[in-house]
């Protein structure tokens, strides 16, 4: 009996453990550098279009489309921070209040399975005038999980390191 509860409190503690966070309402970005700014995110035409898995996986995925993805991670994260981020969706879409235009070159988007696990790792080169920030996303979990929530888990938290390197 003591054994079966030591395990079920091994099993829970590893689910709850083992998750990113990727929720970022208790952050700890500075309010009053982003306060006045907007941050306007586009996605680099040469960005990586589809996933690469490794690792043994079972069952069918339907295929994200990675420009979606990557805008609803960019609105979920506005959100959570309360931080004014948005979306240029159309190259010669202008926008005014932009404060800091952001190319966003996704390089890479592995997911990444092992037996009790499953890790979405995405790469990012985000130009910002002349300077490059190259910043990783992940997100783990104990399942695999959907696809695409996984993979707007791992874009926020590249787009969240984005920013804790701005406002330095």
């Amino acid at each position: 009996m003591k054994f079966n509860k030591i395990v079920i409190c091994l099993l829970i503690f590893s689910l709850f453990g083992c998750t990113t966070k990727s929720n970022f309402s208790k952050n700890n970005l500075n309010q009053e550098f982003f306060k006045d700014k907007t941050v306007v995110f586009s996605v680099n035409e040469n960005s990586v279009k589809s996933i690469k898995k490794t690792g043994p996986r079972a069952g069918m995925e339907r295929r994200p489309d990675i420009i979606e993805t990557f805008n609803e991670s960019v609105s979920e994260l506005a959100k959570e921070t309360k931080i004014n981020l948005k979306v240029k969706y159309f190259k010669n879409q202008a926008v005014n209040d932009a404060n800091i235009n952001v190319d966003a070159e996704i390089t890479d988007i592995t997911w990444m399975f092992d037996l009790s696990s499953a890790t979405m790792v995405s790469t990012i080169n985000y130009k910002i005038g002349d300077k490059v920030y190259k910043k990783i996303g992940l997100y783990k979990n104990m399942s695999g999980g959907s696809e695409k929530r996984n993979l707007i888990r791992s874009l926020k938290t590249a787009h969240y390191s984005l920013l804790q390197e701005l406002q330095k």
